[in-house]
C-alpha cells in the first residue's frame, strides 16, 4: 500500500504505465515482504525507458508580406504592388506587363510564374522593349525564362494581341521611362484610359489589374483622375475596386488594385 501511494504520488503506478514512456515491470522473486518497498524503488531508478519521439514538424517558409507590412515599414508602393501580384500568381499563369519601361516588373512577373507561363510586355518605345530585353536575359536563365513576347506597340491593343479572359494579372506602372533624358514622352489619358478599359477584357475572373498613377509630372494628375472615374464606376458584382494613397507623400504613386470577382461565385456574395 506504502508503495503504490509512492509510486502514484511520482506519477507512476505499477501496472499503468505513462503513454509516453514504457517502463519494465517492476517484479522481483526475491525480494521479501519488508524490503518490498526498498526493492521496487531500486528497481524502478534502474529501469529501462522507451521514450516516443514526436515527428519534428517540417519547416514552413515564411508568408510573403502583406500590403499593410509593407506600407508600415516605408517600402514602396511599386514593391506593395508586386507584393499583391507575388500572392495571386501561379506557375505556369499568363501575366501583362503593360508598360515596360526597363523591365523590372517584367523580370518579377517572369520569374514568379515560372517556365511554363507566358508574359506579355507592351511599351511603344524602342529603348524600352531593349532594355526589358536584356534585363531578362540576364536575370534569367533560358531554361528557367517563360514565354515572353514583347510588343512594341500601345498598350491599349491589348485585347487584340494577347486575347480575352486570360492573364492573372495585368501591371500598369504610368508616366515617363525611368532614367530616360526626355521626360516628356510620357503615358497620355486617352491611350491609358482605352488599355485600362482593354485589361478589364484580358484579365481573367479571379485575376487583378494593378495600377501605379503618378502625379507629380505635368499631366499626371488629370491622367490618375481620369483613371479614377472610370474605375469607380465599375459594378460592384463584378469588380473590387481599391485605392492606395499615401497622404503625407503627395507627389507619391498611388495604387489602384482591380479585382475580378470570380464568376463561380454565388449571386449573393457578388452583389
Amino acid at each position: 500500500m506504502i508503495c503504490k501511494q509512492l509510486l502514484t504520488r511520482g506519477g507512476l503506478v505499477a501496472g499503468a504505465p505513462s503513454p509516453r514512456c514504457t517502463f519494465k515491470a517492476l517484479t522481483h522473486t526475491s525480494c521479501s515482504t519488508r524490503s518490498n518497498l526498498r526493492c521496487n524503488l531500486n528497481h524502478l531508478v534502474a529501469a529501462t525507458t522507451t521514450t516516443d519521439v514526436l515527428p519534428t514538424p517540417a519547416a514552413t517558409a515564411p508568408s510573403p508580406p502583406n500590403l499593410q507590412q509593407l506600407l508600415s515599414t516605408g517600402a514602396r508602393l511599386t514593391t506593395a504592388a508586386q507584393a499583391v501580384w507575388a500572392q495571386v500568381l501561379q506557375s505556369g499563369d499568363i501575366a501583362v506587363d503593360a508598360t515596360c519601361g526597363n523591365g523590372h516588373d517584367t523580370v518579377f512577373l517572369a520569374q514568379t510564374i515560372g517556365p511554363n507561363g507566358h508574359v506579355y510586355g507592351f511599351d511603344i518605345q524602342d529603348a524600352a522593349i531593349s532594355s526589358t530585353r536584356k534585363r531578362l536575359e540576364s536575370h534569367l536563365a533560358a531554361d528557367c525564362r517563360p514565354r515572353i513576347t514583347l510588343h512594341q506597340a500601345c498598350h491599349s491593343r491589348m485585347q487584340e494581341l494577347c486575347g480575352s479572359g486570360l492573364a492573372r494579372v495585368v501591371a500598369f506602372n504610368l508616366g515617363y521611362l525611368p532614367g530616360a533624358g526626355d521626360k516628356t514622352v510620357v503615358t497620355a489619358t486617352q491611350s491609358t484610359l482605352a488599355a485600362v478599359e482593354a485589361a478589364l477584357e484580358v484579365v481573367m475572373p479571379g485575376g487583378v489589374i494593378s495600377i501605379l498613377a503618378y502625379v507629380g509630372h505635368p499631366g499626371g494628375k488629370e491622367e490618375y483622375e481620369a483613371v479614377r472615374r472610370i474605375v469607380s464606376e465599375l459594378s460592384p458584382s463584378y469588380w473590387v475596386s481599391s485605392e492606395t494613397k499615401l497622404l503625407n507623400r503627395p507627389t507619391a504613386p498611388i495604387l489602384i488594385l482591380l479585382w475580378r470577382r470570380d464568376d463561380d461565385l454565388p449571386a449573393r456574395i457578388r452583389k
